[in-house]
């Protein structure tokens, strides 16, 4: 009796949860977007989303921004094209994130680069450069200073 009863949770635990369960592509490679340089300089993070259509084969076929900082974009787009996946029996759509986050000076060499989420998340991680400041030689303001 009790193993016909916790057979029916489980079905209709199956049926009301069906969020707990990956019904997209495996993962097979995935590759972190390089954080353009430019847009650490800027002080530019945030997140971009690609959508990929990714063929039978496993293969990502064609990718497309669907949202993200302009900054960002192309790096995330290279990465995307790169992704794999295990075939199946149709090809399918899905979005990549990708998420560039400036750390704070001091941030442990470890915590910085890129780290893998699943399903299809990748955040990309670089430190946080300092304030700009700009030094005046004796006699010379700073915007008029040049080469000797």
């Amino acid at each position: 009796m009790r193993v016909i009863l916790w057979l029916a949770v489980a079905a209709a635990c199956a049926l009301v949860c069906p969020a707990q369960e990956n019904t997209g592509p495996a993962l097979a490679e995935a590759v972190a977007p390089v954080y353009p340089d430019l847009a650490v300089l800027g002080r530019i993070a945030g997140s971009v989303i690609v959508a990929v259509h990714i063929s039978k084969d496993g293969a990502v076929a064609g990718a497309s921004i669907r949202d993200g900082d302009q900054m960002l974009r192309q790096a995330s787009l290279e990465a995307a094209r790169l992704w794999h996946f295990e075939p199946r029996s149709a090809a399918s759509d899905l979005d990549l994130i990708f998420t560039y986050k400036l750390m704070p000076k001091g941030t442990p060499e470890a915590d910085l680069g890129a780290i893998f989420r699943a399903p299809y998340t990748v955040e990309v991680r670089r430190i946080n450069p300092g304030p700009v400041r700009h030094y005046a030689r004796a006699g010379k303001p700073a915007r008029d200073r040049r080469s000797d």
